[in-house]
């Protein structure tokens, strides 16, 4: 293939296509030369119908037949001459535990499991943030009711949150008021431990990095402005600031990390930065960039200088935007700012120059709405259901462990 912007144009595989992140950088790599293959294990995602992609490809579901999953990547690979492999979405995590079959034939943006899991998990990633001498929230992991209650019998803070070790979209976060507590029911035990984490009070933001060998070659962060429900969020709009950027680069070094990783975080009042858990994958921060920042050479050129998206450019997936976002703000006062965000920003599915994944976005949808109803689950939880990592079954002991917060200016 011929050159694109310095670098040579290569075939690249992404996996994830349901995933408007995913259709993201399919377009991407496309509008700058790239040829771009897509994998996932529904029949229709966003990238089924998108011209940016040359190919896409059905394989197994991940989570429920991973051998077969990474023989079908690996023929495709074979098959098409593959020369970069990139996951986006929760299907990384079997890629990386298959990355020594894959790295034989091409790249793997990925780092192994081993390297990851303490990421992935809540519990060990604080852990790993302490050690780094970074500010953590209080933390303690619980594996059972009783370790549970033996930590809201101690010492704790006023307002405290309470999430499973692995998850996902806030779905299953509570919050509890310990000045009146009333023990939460959740399914917590030594196959689903919990951590219960100081509560933070300040400015939430989402940070996303392209790295290699510990470098940053792209970055982006955005404040958390309106999300569906307690979770994800659905409109993005960068933000500059070098102090985010700064504490990325301390964290991406330590870990000499390779591959896409992204944080959420909150600023407390007295300017800390609190780190609340890590996503070693693609997040919507690709939203910010567009085909002229040149993403696609931070995931292909090592050497390739940091790239930022522009301050205050802004994007939203809009139909979200009008089931969730206009609600809330109805009730919060907050319709003049949703306004202003409907009319400026960039819909992340809809574009005119590749109209049919917006055109057939209810046909995906229908697929997680019969799954939904047929399953009497959330239309969240079925649409990763296939490809999510719990990490492995691990023994826990009853007795809570417990992270000291600290303070650090």
């Amino acid at each position: 293939m011929g050159m694109t912007g310095g670098i040579q144009a290569r075939t690249v595989l992404f996996t994830g296509g349901r995933a408007p992140v995913t259709l993201e950088l399919a377009r991407q790599f496309a509008q700058n030369g790239h040829r771009v293959l897509v994998a996932d294990s529904l029949p229709h995602t966003l990238c089924t119908d998108s011209r940016a992609v040359s190919k896409n490809f059905v394989v197994p579901a991940p989570r429920h037949d991973p051998t077969e999953f990474i023989k079908a990547l690996r023929q495709i690979i074979q098959r098409e001459r593959v020369e970069c492999l990139i996951p986006t979405c929760e299907e990384i995590f079997y890629i990386a535990a298959g990355l020594d079959d894959l790295r034989v034939y091409c790249q793997v943006l990925v780092e192994p499991l081993h390297k990851l899991k303490p990421l992935h998990n809540k519990w060990l990633f604080m852990q790993k943030m302490q050690a780094l001498d970074l500010a953590v929230p209080q933390t303690w992991r619980v594996a059972s009711q009783q370790a549970l209650k033996s930590v809201l019998a101690g010492e704790v803070p006023e307002r405290l949150v309470l999430k499973p070790v692995y998850s996902r979209f806030a779905t299953q976060v509570r919050f509890l008021d310990t000045s009146t507590p009333i023990l939460p029911d959740i399914d917590v035990s030594p196959a689903k431990p919990w951590v219960v984490q100081e509560f933070i009070q300040g400015r939430h933001y989402s940070l996303y990095g392209v790295a290699h060998g510990g470098r940053l070659t792209a970055f982006a962060a955005y404040p958390t402005l309106f999300t569906a429900g307690k979770g994800a969020c659905i409109y993005f709009e960068s933000v500059n600031c070098p102090y985010l950027l700064a504490w990325m680069q301390t964290v991406v070094a330590a870990e000499q990390f390779t591959g896409q990783i992204a944080f959420d975080m909150v600023e407390a009042e007295n300017g800390v930065l609190y780190p609340l858990e890590c996503n070693p994958r693609a997040i919507s921060a690709v939203h910010l960039f567009d085909a002229s920042a040149r993403l696609d050479q931070a995931f292909l050129d090592t050497t390739n200088p940091l790239i930022q998206p522009k301050q205050d450019k802004c994007a939203a997936i809009r139909l979200a935007m009008v089931l969730y976002g206009l609600p809330e703000a109805l009730m919060t006062g907050q319709f003049a700012n949703w306004a202003k965000a409907m009319m400026t920003a960039r819909s992340v599915i809809f574009q005119h120059g590749d109209p049919l994944p917006g055109l057939f976005l209810p046909r995906m949808l229908w697929q997680f709405a019969r799954m939904s109803l047929q399953q009497r689950r959330s239309l969240q939880t079925v649409s990763t259901q296939d490809i999510e990592w719990d990490g492995m079954p691990i023994e826990w002991t009853l007795q809570p462990e417990f992270i000291v917060g600290s303070q650090h200016q």
